[in-house]
């Protein structure tokens, strides 16, 4: 026994137009269901133009708290170990606080992990921290994120300069300095 097969795609169907037919069955009736955008309303159209679009256009949302508007970033992180070099870098979209927690931990950690290989200290180390400088420009340039649907954004904690492993991370810093202008003074 088989069961008779329709004429048509069953799978090129649009809902609401039954089965195996190529289009909507009237062109000025709404399939069934919402919407995905909201018609305008007269006063929306007057206040805004004829052509505006009917939604606002979409933010892009923090990756790690949903938070918007969020910006493309790329936090660097480097580790001079006496006999080899570790980077590392955090890519993604982040709001204004996620991206300041993280600029803050990464830039942190570099200043106190990166100097102890020679070619850290004196080229590796410095381009990162720059790097990371201008990562916080673009943070900064943020407005303060909307709602934390999730619960889940990131604390920035201390400024950059008040913690620990920032203060004594300056302390290389120092002495390569010291050493560079020696070497340029002759």
């Amino acid at each position: 026994m088989s069961l008779p097969t329709l004429p048509g795609n069953p799978y090129g169907a649009i809902p609401g137009t039954g089965y195996g037919t190529a289009g909507p069955a009237a062109a000025e009736a709404p399939l069934p269901g919402y919407p995905l955008h909201p018609a305008p309303s007269a006063l929306a159209a007057d206040a805004a133009g004829a052509g505006a679009p009917y939604a606002a256009p979409r933010q892009p949302a923090c990756q790690l708290c949903g938070g918007a508007p969020a910006a493309e970033l790329a936090v660097r992180h480097h580790q001079g170990l006496f006999f080899f070099m570790l980077f590392r870098k955090r890519r993604g979209r982040f709001c204004r606080d996620c991206g300041t927690a993280l600029f803050r931990k990464h830039t942190a950690t570099t200043l106190w992990q990166g100097w102890w290989h020679p070619l850290s200290a004196l080229l590796f180390n410095p381009v990162t921290i720059i790097l990371n400088l201008r990562v916080r420009s673009k943070i900064e340039r943020l407005p303060e994120p909307g709602p934390d649907p999730f619960a889940s954004r990131q604390a920035p904690g201390k400024p950059l300069l008040l913690r620990a492993g920032a203060l004594f991370g300056l302390l290389p810093a120092a002495f390569v300095v010291y050493i560079l202008a020696m070497v340029i003074a002759g």
